[in-house]
């Protein structure tokens, strides 16, 4: 079966749309890089998915029309989301958070290995990979179109948890529908990388000043990465929203992806609490800026 998802398998996933939509043109341009004290986070654009109220259940009503029409967008949608990889800078080390899509999602991904390339980073530069989850949209471009690895001298980390369930052949079969797609990726990523894996397990220092945050819910081993130089601080929360339109006011809205709803739901609002009475600034692979967070009546907002 090919890496490539096909379009069929795409629609009977309810995964993601035909391959030739067209986003509208709001959809906003790369903003960063963001200094760290003395990290330099650059945002590597891998591309714009075309998200659809139907990715979020709940926003299949009148609420959800009314934000997305607020924005300026058609109150049916769909909104154009990020999809980011990060490159993470500290003097002469660097290392990548995410890879994007690869040619996994179809045309209009598959920019990160030029997005480094224009910050003077070859793939085989790249020594180390920090994994937020093995969803394609975040391990695809781990992976050349013939299922090679793209960089052919990093080791990946991933949470424990990520590695036993994308693993697991039993949890396949109960998987949601939007999920049974990921499930070739991920395993076609490990496969990809023998010997380069390293598990973390819980909260873990990355390298100095760089820490794992377990966030799990939207995948059991799902992870942001907490960067602090000093008093400066950024968490890269990693999928902790997909649509700041509409998951930022309704924290209980959950995608489709979710491997456990009611827990990604636990988590997020524990997460958005705690950078609200932190004052921690944030961004993520479905964020277009950086911001903080605040809490606006019975939801929150990225200021």
């Amino acid at each position: 079966m090919p890496l490539h998802l096909s379009r069929r398998n795409l629609l009977a996933a309810s995964a993601l749309l035909p391959l030739g939509f067209h986003l509208p043109a709001m959809a906003a341009p790369v903003n960063g890089p963001y200094r760290v004290g003395a990290f330099t986070v650059t945002p590597l654009r891998d591309g714009l998915f075309p998200l659809e109220p139907s990715m979020i259940p709940a926003a299949e009503s009148q609420a959800g029309q009314a934000l997305l029409k607020g924005a300026g967008l058609p109150a049916k949608g769909p909104s154009p989301e990020p999809v980011n990889a990060f490159l993470i800078r500290r003097g002469d080390r660097h290392w990548l958070l995410d890879a994007g899509c690869g040619t996994v999602l179809g045309p209009g991904f598959d920019r990160v290995t030029a997005a480094l390339a224009a910050e003077g980073v070859r793939p085989d530069e790249v020594e180390t990979i920090w994994l937020s989850h093995l969803h394609a949209d975040h391990a695809g471009g781990l992976l050349t179109p013939n299922r090679l690895a793209r960089f052919a001298n990093a080791e990946l980390v991933l949470q424990e948890r990520e590695v036993a369930y994308w693993s697991d052949a039993a949890a396949r079969a109960p998987a949601p529908a939007a999920l049974s797609p990921m499930f070739e990726t991920a395993q076609a990523v490990l496969a990809a990388y023998p010997g380069r894996i390293r598990r973390i397990s819980g909260e873990a220092e990355l390298a100095p000043g760089i820490h794992a945050l377990p966030l799990p819910g939207h995948t059991p081993g799902h992870m942001g990465v907490l960067i602090a130089d000093g008093s400066d601080r950024l968490l890269i929360w990693g999928d902790i929203v997909h649509s700041r339109i509409l998951q930022m006011p309704h924290p209980d809205w959950t995608v489709i992806w979710d491997t456990d709803p009611a827990e990604a739901i636990t988590t997020r609002r524990r997460i958005l609490d705690r950078a609200a009475v932190d004052g921690l600034r944030v961004t993520g692979m479905h964020l277009a800026t950086t911001g903080k967070i605040k809490r606006v009546d019975a939801g929150y907002a990225l200021v």
